[in-house]
């Protein structure tokens, strides 16, 4: 199962270096509010960041498709009902594929699906690190949506939430930890490539 999703994500993103040769490359980074959706503990956010490439792809006159290929941190601060509190931070590598409909020649909305796979997590209680990513799932998938805006000089800037809809604990048969998000970025589109059929900038 594992092998499968990976290879899964590995087509993602070769799918999405394709598609990008009828559109656009861009860099993008910036900051995000991470944290977890889970019963019977409290949970607290984290700050955390994001930074990759994104592929904007235009497929109608006033709609793009985006793929992404992107680095994250996410996490969540822990408060269990015996007053224990400690901090869990873990980093993937995640895949968004987004559909943006554009409401003007750059204000849009985004809607679409994440998958991500871990590359790393530790639990940090009293200073002392502990690394769990064997406790993790392969493979973490949600949806992912927001508002943004696309500038005629090759800047984006976009805000958007992500909710997963799989928990991360591969062993969690009680908490049922889901990763949220909440992130700001900016990006710069550094190659655009000639479009047919897609909206005038």
């Amino acid at each position: 199962m594992r092998s499968r999703s990976t290879i899964f994500l590995a087509c993602l993103a070769i799918g999405a270096i394709t598609q990008a040769q009828s559109s656009g490359i861009g860099i993008k980074g910036g900051i995000q509010a991470t944290t977890a959706k889970a019963i019977l503990v409290r949970t607290t956010p984290l700050p955390g960041a994001t930074a990759g490439l994104y592929f904007p792809w235009g497929i109608a006159p006033m709609m793009e498709l985006q793929p992404e290929l992107v680095i994250a941190t996410l996490g969540t601060g822990w408060l269990e009902p015996d007053g224990d509190a400690y901090n869990e931070r873990s980093y993937y590598v995640q895949v968004p594929v987004t559909l943006k409909y554009f409401l003007t020649n750059g204000f849009n909305l985004a809607a679409g699906f994440q998958f991500g796979k871990p590359l790393a997590a530790k639990v940090t209680d009293g200073g002392t690190g502990t690394d769990v990513i064997d406790r993790y799932e392969n493979l973490d998938m949600g949806f992912v949506g927001g508002v943004g805006m696309d500038f005629q000089h090759g800047l984006d800037v976009s805000l958007r939430m992500y909710g997963a809809t799989t928990r991360f604990h591969g062993d969690d048969d009680a908490l049922f930890a889901k990763n949220r998000s909440i992130q700001l970025t900016v990006g710069y589109r550094i190659h655009q490539f000639g479009r047919m059929g897609s909206r005038k900038r």
